[in-house]
């Protein structure tokens, strides 16, 4: 995996990307907010399913393949609860709130073009959503130290990442489905988490 690359200092580029991210949220114009209104009120499908991991309520079981643009998206673990894990990485690393606790969801990634050779590209923190019967969850992104967190960047045509994502949860929630939407299409995958 390739890791986009800059030439600001690591402090402005997060400054900069914090004054976005504030911008982006306080405008109304967040990046996933229509994911979001989906999964929090969906449109009743008439028929049978489609191809497991193709809708919330019909998500690819743990380990199985869902194929969402140009990726080929499995998950293949958790840890939960993971409150020490995360804690352990940093002492800067979010806390889980009352009655809640961390999650790490491990992924297996491939990139598969249909058309081309060209990388595949992968923002975790607003590619994912993590959602239950009682809500939708992001992904904390401001996690340091911890030695297997999906990074960001292209991802040649045919190479695989491997990483973890962290959730935080309720500790009563329970069927888990992961969502991928790509950033900039219309693909979208559900993929349950044991």
């Amino acid at each position: 995996m390739k890791p986009w690359q800059t030439s600001l200092p690591s402090a402005v580029s997060i400054a900069l990307l914090a004054g976005a991210a504030l911008a982006l949220f306080s405008s109304g114009l967040c990046l996933g907010a229509g994911v979001t209104w989906t999964l929090m009120h969906p449109e009743p499908r008439p028929g049978l399913p489609g191809p497991a991991g193709s809708a919330l309520d019909h998500p690819a079981r743990p380990g199985a393949a869902v194929v969402a643009g140009d990726l080929e998206i499995r998950v293949t673990g958790a840890v939960r609860p993971a409150d020490d894990t995360v804690m352990k990485g940093s002492m800067l690393n979010p806390r889980p709130g009352p009655g809640n606790e961390m999650i790490l969801i491990s992924l297996s990634i491939t990139c598969r073009p249909t058309e081309d050779n060209d990388p595949c590209n992968l923002i975790p923190a607003l590619d994912f959503l993590l959602a239950s019967p009682a809500g939708v969850h992001r992904p904390k992104w401001l996690v340091t130290g911890l030695p297997n967190l999906l990074p960001s960047g292209e991802v040649a045509t045919g190479e695989t990442v491997l990483g973890d994502l962290v959730f935080e949860v309720g500790k009563e929630e329970t069927r888990l489905v992961l969502v991928y939407t790509e950033s900039w299409g219309s693909h979208t995958a559900y993929l349950a988490v044991p």
